[in-house]
């Protein structure tokens, strides 16, 4: 037993006798030290998680409560009314009338949807068991992440892929934990990849058609912005050949997603009809390359058709670059350029030679191998980045991978690798001891490195604590409130109606802006951009009785947003949330508060 965890922590230990004698070596502990951090990591996230299950049935205190709702809300519907009646597409209605349904939402697959009501049904509508269904996809998705990582460090003759953790924000991974969506971004991304690999190790094609067939599954499953980062992984893998891609296997994975695209497409026309679907698809793909048609042009289209659209505004390149660059960041990024920059010019310029005449010579070697395949590194994670985000400028704006944190996957494989790249060469270029310009470049590196893990390390672990602040307070709990005390009532609410609608078990209106407070008095909710109900005539009939007003959740696709949540979008700004709460703080009764939302009686007018 005492042999077996001496090997486990690195430390090999011999018991002669009375005597018993450890020895260290660096190698064991260091990988010591990656199994710590890997089942320290993951067991940490796991217990965070499990334990707001337990406290919580629906989402935990980090999870994005408006998205996952929306795709409860539409699993429930394909077990209330079939999959058939909205052509199994996801039915974002949360009206208790029947004719309200469906409101179909068509421009993502309805993956996530149609599998949580597959749960849902298995288990008898039990959401904790969804949750732990999906905690287990994503501990495989992180499994098969590591292997990619252990993959890509072999061709830099390294070890040490479960490091890579230190530079994945644990906010964002407890976030995605919790949506049905991102929690398994790591399977469906890296999974067919390690697969592909098996098969030109083995030469086992078992392990191509697991490939070949988790490329299908995905097209159908993943949202079309972590889709096409999949597939421009692929693409960049294959042009940089950081890893082994042979172009036919490219070929036939793209060649399926293309299909499972197809059937996408298929269903949409099944439903909708040639010439709306065709005017549809039009309009959808200018509005989010550069936001035209306007989203007030589209809400009249969508409404007319009973279909979920929220539309993105014209492009503004600044909101654009801010994105875009949020994309290519990881925590250290400068410190990290400047580490690899020495730890491969340093043993790069001990290696040249002058030869006279302007002409300097140098051998080829493990250090100019490295230099290549850091270059196809960075071309490799730039372009699975950068290029889906060009494909929708508009729609970037918005919803981009930083927010989704699927950018981290990739930026942390390249930040482990120069580190662990640069510790290699401190390891091997130890100075004799006296000063020389080869001693002041291993200080550099070695400062280099320490600055450039801590920077790591403290941003998770910053992100951690503030991750452990919302699961004191879960704030989100206090949402149960809205099926206690308000449901079954028309509502109006500033954020996606669906998160509302869900709980109150009724229809409304949405993404409510100052307009729809007007400034002589009442409350318009036709001013309102969203609301999920399929007869909106009878719905803007109804008198709302409650309005939900939230502080700290909002859609991207507002126009009134807080200062930190689009700050070069100029969406309205603090003043905007301001203006709409004293107008309705003056004129109806607040008859609940919490840290996340206020509810006012638009029946009670203050002072009557």
């Amino acid at each position: 037993m005492l042999e077996a965890l001496g090997t486990w922590a690195g430390v090999s230990v011999r018991k002669e006798g009375e005597v018993l004698t450890l020895r260290f070596e660096a190698a064991a502990l260091a990988a010591a030290a990656e199994r710590l951090v890997v089942a320290g990591m993951l067991a940490l996230l796991s217990a965070m998680f499990l334990w707001s299950v337990f406290a919580f049935p629906y989402f935990g205190p980090v999870g994005n409560a408006e998205e996952v709702t929306l795709t409860y809300t539409s699993a429930e519907n394909f077990v209330r009314y079939g999959f058939m009646a909205s052509g199994f597409l996801p039915d974002y209605s949360t009206s208790s009338r029947p004719a309200d349904h469906p409101y179909v939402y068509n421009h993502m697959p309805p993956g996530p949807e149609i599998s949580v009501a597959l749960l849902l049904k298995a288990s008898g509508g039990r959401y904790r068991i969804v949750r732990v269904a999906y905690w287990l996809v994503f501990l495989a998705g992180i499994g098969s992440y590591l292997a990619f990582v252990r993959l890509v460090l072999d061709r830099f003759g390294l070890k040490g892929a479960g490091f890579t953790l230190l530079f994945l924000n644990p906010y964002l991974l407890l976030r995605s934990l919790d949506h049905p969506q991102f929690a398994t971004f790591p399977f469906w991304a890296f999974t067919p990849l390690v697969a592909l690999q098996a098969y030109y190790r083995t030469g086992s094609r078992w392990w191509l058609a697991a490939a070949v067939a988790m490329g299908l599954l995905s097209s159908v499953y993943l949202d079309y912005v972590s889709l096409f980062v999949v597939v421009f992984s692929w693409v960049c893998l294959y042009l940089t050949q950081l890893l082994r891609l042979d172009g036919r296997h490219l070929v036939a994975f793209l060649a399926v997603v293309a299909g499972g695209i197809g059937l996408h497409l298929l269903q949409n026309l099944l439903y909708l009809g040639s010439d709306i679907f065709f005017e549809e698809l039009r309009m959808t793909l200018t509005n989010r390359m550069v936001g035209i048609p306007s989203k007030d042009e589209l809400k009249v289209f969508y409404r007319e058709y009973g279909v979920v659209h929220h539309g993105s505004t014209p492009i503004q390149p600044l909101g654009l670059l801010r994105q875009i660059l949020a994309g290519l960041w990881v925590p250290g990024l400068g410190y990290l350029l400047v580490t690899v920059l020495v730890a491969l010019g340093w043993p790069l310029a001990a290696q040249a030679q002058y030869r006279g005449g302007g002409v300097i010579t140098m051998l080829r070697g493990n250090v100019t191998q490295a230099f290549s395949r850091f270059v196809a590194l960075a071309l490799w994670i730039a372009g699975a980045v950068t290029l889906p985000m060009l494909m929708f400028p508009a729609l970037t704006q918005e919803y981009a991978l930083a927010g989704l944190g699927l950018n981290r996957y990739f930026g942390a494989v390249g930040a482990i690798a120069v580190l662990l790249f640069a510790i290699q060469q401190l390891m091997t270029r130890r100075p004799n001891g006296t000063w020389s310009i080869a001693t002041l470049a291993w200080v550099l590196l070695a400062v280099l490195v320490g600055v450039g893990s801590y920077e790591g390390i403290s941003a998770s672990a910053r992100h951690l604590v503030s991750a452990a602040r919302d699961f004191r307070t879960f704030e989100s709990r206090s949402l149960e409130e809205i099926r206690h005390r308000f449901a079954g009532h028309v509502y109006m609410t500033n954020i996606n109606p669906v998160l509302v609608g869900f709980f109150a078990g009724e229809a409304g209106h949405g993404v409510c802006e100052p307009s729809s407070v007007p400034e002589g008095g009442g409350v318009d909710p036709g001013r309102c951009r969203v609301a999920n109900a399929r007869q909106q005539a009878q719905l803007s009939q109804a008198r709302p009785r409650y309005f939900f007003f939230f502080r700290g959740l909002f859609p991207g696709f507002s126009e009134c947003l807080p200062s930190v949540g689009l700050p070069l979008l100029g969406r309205g700004g603090d003043s905007c949330l301001e203006l709409m709460h004293d107008r309705l703080s003056a004129r109806y009764e607040r008859v609940y508060r919490s840290r996340l939302f206020d509810v006012f009686d638009l029946s009670r007018a203050v002072g009557s």
